[in-house]
């Protein structure tokens, strides 16, 4: 009987699923409206070569293709094609294509019947012919994904006025021409991301006045001019992340007046957008994650109508200052977390967020959250605060108080999420621990001072450059904060001066540093338990530039100078001269002024007072101060040493010329009496025959002439030396 029964089954499950697999058959031909003989027809007799044919029903409800309907599909994809098969069946809705390796296509096969066509990871590399789709007036999809194209030409999808979806993502696009992507007038959703595109340019969408999609992320744009996404009104979602931006337009946005979703996220913005973020009224989501962006300033996200805000992954990211998020009617989720150097949240950075529920504030660098949060918050729910360095003091007692209620009433408002994970960075005894296990008698009433700088532990600046130093500090009664200069000196906002300011009272402004600014700047934080400091030594470096004599006489000094790195730099400098007057050069006349060009490389300073010291600075120029860069003394030579050396000169040299010539001309008339003599002597004839010897008696001729052997006179010359004396004067 247990045999009969298990047949029974198993005869029952056959049963059941041949009739559903008939069933399933007829309902497919029932649904495309045609009878299965002429679908075996469409598919044996017109199905291309290493092509499949049949009938899919496919997820296209994204791409605005009816989901719930059979589509005739012709499936060529990882063949390895060449080319594209020469022809379709008729009636093709679906065309799979994908995964070949095409390199250049001049000619694709027509159908008018065509919705869905997939050209993806085929090694396209060129697409010749102007509306080259335009055989496919029914298309509503298009994939060229992952694909090696280069550029687009004009007109290329001229003429497919049903497209919805263009996906040409993960290709080598460098630009685009301005009529690339002309005709598309009904596309919803345009996906460019993964090119290197470095523009965007508003004629590319000049037609797409439906736009809803567009995805532009990934490339290599670096900024964002005004009129770049002029006739996109209906654009609800914005993706510009993972490119190079540094700038957006003011009026970028202005005309995004559909605008949902916006991603910055990845770029190298370092302030946040404010005006162009304000301009998108239905603006929900917004991301700027890992963008250089420091700090947050007052303001920053005022009267900005989001809903959910991200902030997460910005490796510079320090500080969040009061009234960073006002007036923001609408936020309910804010994400700020991974941000490895945020150390400090004023407790007054938001203000007016009646809906703002969670925080994200989990894995910085958070030693304190403000006590004061709840109530600036009331409708906060939920904080993660879990992978902070936590001061376990109290600075955090009324976390651990809210943990504990909710441990008790399993709730508590705020509510502070895995709160075991919450651990304890400082004080020393309880480091390791998580905030809950730490006893309430540890925790004291009041705490000394902690300073939070966000400078570096020295500078080394340039002359005439500008110091900015930034501190934070917390503490339990609030510690009060001051600021030391180099001298010892305390510096506050009502002793701030052109020179020397202090903004906000965290952040000591030095402009027009000198050589004398170098030193150690603190930070000071104390209240009635304590202090703390945090110190900085700067370091104020003397341009590299000194000058150099060239010549000086009588009336004249000629002057150069070396150490600029390029000679276009000395327009920055004016070399500054006076005359050093009275006993020990005490007294002073003011300086005449000589703009520096970068044409010359010497000066020539002319008129000036035989035998008198001058002072000569070469002088940085920085805004409207001015620096001594260098400075020098030289003497003109004296008028009456310099005439006697002339005459000195002048009369050995006559005498010295004189005698050279009387000189070489007694040599001259004794060489021309000897030659004279020889000649008279050559002159007699002999009177014997030509090859006879003559007989007779030799006398040698005797000089005539003996030539001086020493110079009558000798010339001499004289040398005339110059002392230069340097010295340095006191300041303007």
């Amino acid at each position: 009987m247990e045999v009969q029964m298990y047949l029974l089954t198993i005869l029952g499950y056959i049963y059941a699923i041949t009739f559903t697999g008939i069933t399933g058959v007829a309902a497919k031909d029932n649904i495309a409206g045609n009878d299965s003989s002429s679908s075996r027809s469409w598919f044996t007799t017109q199905c291309p070569r290493k092509c499949t044919c049949d009938k899919r029903q496919l997820s296209l409800a994204r791409h605005n293709i009816p989901s719930n309907k059979f589509l005739y599909t012709v499936d060529c994809s990882g063949e390895q094609l060449t080319s594209p098969p020469s022809s379709l069946p008729e009636n093709t809705e679906v065309f799979f294509i994908a995964n070949n390796s095409f390199g250049t296509i001049k000619l694709l096969s027509k159908s008018d019947s065509l919705l869905y066509l997939d050209m993806s990871n085929s090694s396209l590399e060129s697409i010749s012919g102007i509306r080259f789709f335009a055989q496919y007036p029914q298309l509503k999809y298009l994939n060229l994904k992952r694909n090696s194209l280069k550029t687009v030409p004009n007109d290329t999808f001229n003429k497919l006025d049903h497209l919805l979806t263009f996906d040409l993502s993960f290709n080598d696009l460098e630009n685009m021409y301005s009529e690339s992507l002309l005709g598309l007038k009904n596309l919803k959703s345009l996906d460019l991301s993964h090119n290197h595109l470095k523009t965007v340019t508003s004629t590319w969408f000049s037609s797409m006045y439906e736009l809803r999609e567009l995805d532009l992320s990934h490339n290599e744009i670096v900024q964002i001019e005004m009129n770049s996404f002029q006739n996109l009104e209906n654009l609800n979602l914005l993706n510009l992340s993972n490119n190079k931006i540094r700038r957006i337009g003011h009026s970028a946005f202005n005309v995004l007046k559909s605008l949902f979703v916006l991603d910055l996220g990845t770029n190298c913005l370092q302030f946040v957008p404010t005006i162009q973020l304000q301009s998108t009224y239905l603006l929900k989501k917004v991301s700027l994650n890992g963008n250089l962006i420091h700090k947050l300033h007052p303001g920053d996200f005022n009267n900005i109508s989001v809903i959910s805000l991200t902030l997460s992954f910005m490796n510079e990211l320090t500080v969040v200052e009061k009234c960073s998020f006002q007036n923001m009617q609408y936020l309910t989720n804010l994400e700020m977390h991974d941000n490895p150097k945020l150390m400090f949240i004023d407790g007054n950075a938001f203000k007016n967020v009646p809906k703002l529920k969670t925080l994200y504030f989990h894995n910085n660098r958070l030693s304190v959250l403000p006590s004061g949060l709840p109530q600036s918050v009331p409708s906060l729910q939920d904080v993660h605060l879990y992978h902070n360095p936590v001061r376990c003091d109290c600075n955090a007692l009324w976390i651990r108080d809210l943990v504990e209620e909710a441990k008790e009433h399993n709730f508590s408002k705020p509510f502070f999420s895995h709160p075991n994970f919450i651990k304890c960075a400082y004080p020393i005894n309880v480091t390791g621990l998580s905030l809950p296990e730490v006893d309430e008698s540890q925790f004291s009433r009041v705490c000394a001072p902690v300073t939070l700088p966000s400078f570096h532990e020295n500078y080394t600046l340039g002359l005439g450059e500008e110091l900015r130093l930034e501190c934070h500090s917390y503490g339990i009664p609030s510690p009060q904060l001051i600021w030391l200069l180099p001298n010892g000196s305390e510096i506050s906002n009502s002793t701030s001066s052109r020179k020397i300011e202090i903004i906000d009272k965290y952040n000591l402004v030095v402009r027009f540093l000198s050589v004398e600014d170098s030193g150690t700047y603190e930070c000071k934080a104390r209240n009635e338990v304590g202090f703390d400091i945090s110190s900085t030594k700067v370091t104020v470096t003397n341009k590299p530039v000194r000058l150099v004599l060239l010549n000086l006489s009588v009336d004249y000094i000629s002057l150069t100078w070396n150490g600029t790195q390029h000679n276009s730099m000395i327009s920055d400098y004016q070399l500054h001269y006076k005359e050093i007057k009275g006993v020990d050069n005490q007294t002073q006349s003011s300086y005449r002024i000589l703009p520096l060009d970068p044409q010359y490389r010497s000066y020539k300073v002319t008129h000036l007072k035989p035998g008198t010291n001058y002072e000569f600075c070469l002088v940085y120029v920085y805004d409207t101060e001015y620096y001594k860069v260098d400075c020098e003394t030289f003497a003109t030579k004296s008028k009456y040493l310099y005439q006697s050396a002339i005459k000195k000169i002048v009369s050995e040299q006559i005498i010295a010329g004189v005698c050279t010539a009387l000189g070489i001309t007694m040599a001259i008339a004794c060489m021309v009496t000897l030659v004279r003599k020889f000649r008279i002597h050559k002159d007699y004839e002999l009177p014997y025959g030509a090859g006879d010897e003559p007989e007779g008696i030799h006398i040698p001729l005797q000089n005539v002439y003996n030539p001086l052997s020493t110079p009558l006179c000798s010339s001499k010359t004289s040398l005339l030396s110059t002392h230069t004396s340097k010295s340095n004067f006191d300041e303007y």
